[in-house]
């Protein structure tokens, strides 16, 4: 029983589910306004097999999703440990791999087969007209740019920081590519890029981001914002229907704001930067669903906002008990 627990233990720290939540959240929201675009009144609709009235297909719908997201989630997360199994015996070797709780052949497997996972999710939540062969090609792609960021793009922190932007965009756009509505996907990516950012100058991560960088940054997300917009102009849509309320995005603007100040908070209260970089990670991900919570206000659908933030509160109360299961220093529960 110890053992199987302790393997469980192993799985859960390799993968780092106790920060997908915001991979989930995201998948969700996209799901949900899916299912729900047609009752918003001058909004074009884009439907899927598992969009309509049917409760039975948006829960197919929502654990398709689930299982999408925690499976590319953890497939980049494995591949990371592999990747650096050499750098994380020197500087964190209470990770799975230089712990020697797994082999890298093992945590190999364990990649491979949430990829695997995440296809056939993907695969379900296509099946339909509208999503196609596309929700299947977009998680691959988001795979083949979780690989890139793990064996090549976080050595050039410029490169790195916009391509986990550009990775939330994508996965984004797994369940359904033809959303009518793409402002939240642009929101989402700018989110990822200022965390991962931060993140980079806590955890005092070498290269430093210099001028040039910081410049860098600016650029990719200017040029990726330039593509995304394009892509709803190309579709004859605007970037916010002029059916929904003008004044409708100043609710995510006001749940961004609060962002600043409560992450400011907890890293002004971290025992030290790299623990406030794991805090600004984990919170960061958690506020993927009040910012899905905050659309669905601007919007104007409150049952699904208000799910969204029973959600938001639920992730914060999960990831807190699987961190101290899991134990901030990364050794195993026993050793605690």
């Amino acid at each position: 029983m110890n053992s199987m627990l302790g393997r469980l233990l192993t799985m859960v720290q390799l993968t780092r589910v106790s920060i997908a939540f915001g991979a989930v959240s995201d998948l969700w929201f996209a799901v949900v306004l899916a299912w729900t675009i047609h009752a918003i009144p001058g909004v074009p609709d884009s439907r899927t097999w598992w969009t309509g009235e049917s409760l039975w297909s948006l829960g197919v719908a929502l654990g398709a999703a689930l299982v999408t997201a925690l499976g590319l989630f953890g497939c980049g997360a494995a591949f990371n440990d592999v990747l650096d199994a050499r750098h994380d015996a020197a500087f964190r070797p209470g990770r799975p791999i230089p712990a020697g709780r797994i082999r890298p052949t093992q945590a190999l497997v364990i990649a491979v087969l949430a990829l695997v996972c995440a296809v056939i999710g993907a695969s379900i939540l296509g099946g339909g007209s509208g999503g196609g062969p596309w929700s299947i090609w977009l998680t691959l792609l988001t795979a083949s740019l979780l690989l890139f960021y793990n064996s090549a793009a976080k050595f050039l922190p410029a490169v790195g920081v916009v391509t986990i932007g550009v990775i939330h965009a994508v996965h984004m756009l797994i369940p359904s590519w033809t959303l009518p509505i793409l402002l939240p996907v642009w929101w989402s990516m700018t989110h990822a890029m200022m965390v991962a950012a931060s993140v980079h100058v806590l955890e005092e991560k070498r290269p430093v981001l210099t001028r040039q960088a910081w410049l860098g940054i600016a650029m990719g997300w200017i040029f990726w914002s330039v593509m995304l917009f394009l892509l709803v102009s190309g579709r004859g849509l605007d970037i916010w229907p002029e059916s929904l309320p003008w004044w409708g995005p100043i609710w995510p603007a006001m749940a961004m704001l609060l962002f600043v100040v409560f992450a400011r908070w907890k890293i002004m209260t971290a025992e030290s930067l790299r623990s406030g970089a794991e805090k600004l990670k984990r919170y960061g991900a958690m506020w993927q669903a009040l910012y899905a919570a905050t659309w669905f206000l601007a919007i104007g659908l409150y049952t699904q906002a208000a799910c969204f933030g029973v959600l938001a509160c639920t992730g914060i109360i999960v990831m807190t008990i699987l961190r101290e299961v899991q134990g901030l220093s990364g050794r195993p529960l026993g050793y605690r």
